[in-house]
């Protein structure tokens, strides 16, 4: 699969917004950049979606989703938002139908980078592995095994670590269910 951006610049983008507004909260990062999050009953079809309608950003959050899982959700579209704004314009907004059809799609895989980029720091990841495996890293971080795939992904290619990613991140990997809805706190095992 193609991306139109780059992983490098998708580092660049984290590290330039982490910067500005020195946090790496997605939901302090979205009120810094004037995005409006709203909940709503998506009646769990889709966890959570981008747009841009008459100058406004977005991001739509199913309401039923855990707190835990929020961060990550909250990142990925933050991702989109930072990637992908131009496009979201052009297109306007979307029936829900037609954003669930993104599975195979180059934009979320980039904003899935975008959101490990964010949520997992290298020494975070680098200082774990040394005591425990990948799946008890991913545990430990409270993030699904493929979110932690995408960062040794992005440890490999950009800042050359030697590490093997799993090859168990798809980009579509945030339409299951992962634990989204109920109250297990083990992301990391539901993703196997």
């Amino acid at each position: 699969m193609q991306l139109r951006t780059s992983v490098e610049s998708i580092v660049a983008t984290v590290d330039r917004i982490t910067s500005r507004f020195r946090t790496r909260n997605p939901q302090e990062l979205c009120t810094a950049l004037g995005i409006d999050i709203v909940e709503m009953d998506l009646r769990r079809k889709l966890k959570a979606f981008y747009f841009y309608q008459s100058r406004i950003s977005t991001i739509v959050m199913d309401e039923n989703v855990i707190e835990l899982f929020r961060p990550i959700l909250l990142a990925h579209e933050l991702g989109h938002y930072c990637l992908h704004r131009e496009i979201a314009m052009m297109r306007g907004f979307q029936e829900l139908e037609v954003l669930e059809k993104r599975d195979t799609d180059p934009l979320e895989l980039e904003a899935n980078l975008f959101a490990a980029e964010l949520l997992i720091r290298d020494e975070q990841v680098t200082d774990l592995l040394n005591e425990y495996t990948f799946f008890e890293t991913a545990s430990i971080l409270n993030v699904p095994a493929a979110l932690l795939d995408f960062k040794f992904a992005i440890l490999q290619k950009c800042k050359g670590y030697k590490l093997s990613a799993l090859g168990i991140a798809e980009s579509d990997f945030l339409k299951e269910d992962l634990g989204a809805y109920d109250s297990r706190n083990d992301l990391a095992d539901s993703s196997c």
